[in-house]
């Protein structure tokens, strides 16, 4: 069958949500333009701006890096990494990392938990974490990444956050009620106080699957190993509950998150008054860093966990 686009090359990729085949090429165009428009409709860059890549050595973060680096040339973009520690798979993932800033030819930030700070994920198994090593991975690295954006002097953090990661962020906050989580889970998430970076979300235009086929077409550098923490993750399990939900009905998560921010979205922010979304008036200086917390004259999240390991050794 050919592409339903270009009419020429044979049909290798089926978008079923949209009913579209389509060959390679067309694919990774089509992926590009998503991604540009999504950037466009939520005004996420400017011309002076000078971001901060998250990258992590998986098929998101490649993905992201390539378009935005192929897509803004003038940018100035910076990729950071966290080494988390992890036997064998953080080093695999530095590895990757490398080979995908020389392709793109942009400078990589490498930061390792163990010569910066004296620990690593895995030391987190001996506290109550154990059973939530995702929990105080997530912790570290959102941490980390504002806190190196910053220190960088950079104007912005892209993560690469796409459109499955997002329907079941999402998700899980309606099930929890989760009010506050639900407004912030922006495209863009504006500054807020003078050391919280603006966070933005250019892949929730992809699904995982078009971020898996657009990094092996693209021949990026994508890591082969799995977390050994994440086999427990409660995330893979509700992404396979919206799975089985999109087999029925394919554009079920398009037209789930669609909903969210045209309608529902807009409900939540006008009746909280903005309350929750994280003005300054909500967010205080943390006493032992000093970076920004929603705790008042309480030490931040990441140096409540980090306090737990120092009192463990």
């Amino acid at each position: 069958m050919k592409c339903k686009k270009c009419g020429a090359n044979d049909a290798e990729v089926y978008l079923a949500y949209s009913n579209l085949k389509l060959c390679p090429e067309c694919f990774m165009l089509l992926a590009e333009r998503k991604v540009r428009n999504t950037i466009e409709t939520y005004k996420m860059l400017s011309k002076n701006d000078n971001i901060g890549i998250a990258v992590s050595g998986g098929k998101d973060s490649a993905t992201l890096a390539y378009i935005l680096s192929r897509s803004f040339e003038k940018i100035p973009m910076t990729l950071i990494y966290i080494d988390l520690g992890i036997p064998d798979y953080s080093q695999h993932c530095l590895e990757k990392v490398k080979e995908l800033s020389k392709i793109i030819d942009r400078d990589l930030i490498v930061y390792s938990l163990e010569k910066e700070l004296g620990f690593r994920i895995p030391d987190f198994k001996s506290t109550i974490y154990g059973r939530k090593m995702c929990s105080a991975c997530g912790t570290v690295k959102r941490y980390l990444f504002n806190k190196i954006t910053y220190d960088l002097g950079l104007t912005k953090i892209a993560t690469g956050h796409n459109l499955d990661d997002t329907v079941e962020a999402i998700f899980n906050s309606y099930m929890e009620g989760n009010v506050g989580a639900l407004v912030r889970l922006k495209p863009v998430l504006p500054k807020t106080h003078p050391k919280m970076m603006p966070k933005i979300k250019p892949l929730i235009c992809l699904t995982d699957m078009e971020c898996l086929l657009y990094a092996t077409y693209r021949n990026l550098p994508i890591r082969m190993l799995e977390c050994q923490f994440a086999k427990r993750s409660r995330t893979i399990r509700r992404k396979e509950v919206l799975n089985l939900l999109a087999d029925k009905i394919p554009s079920f998560k398009h037209t789930f998150i669609s909903s969210h921010y045209r309608r529902i979205l807009p409900l939540l922010e006008k009746a909280l008054g903005g309350q929750s979304v994280g003005d300054e008036m909500g967010i205080f200086d943390c006493p032992v860093c000093g970076m920004p917390t929603s705790l008042r004259s309480m030490p931040c999240h990441f140096c409540k966990i980090v306090s737990l390991l120092k009192r463990k050794a």
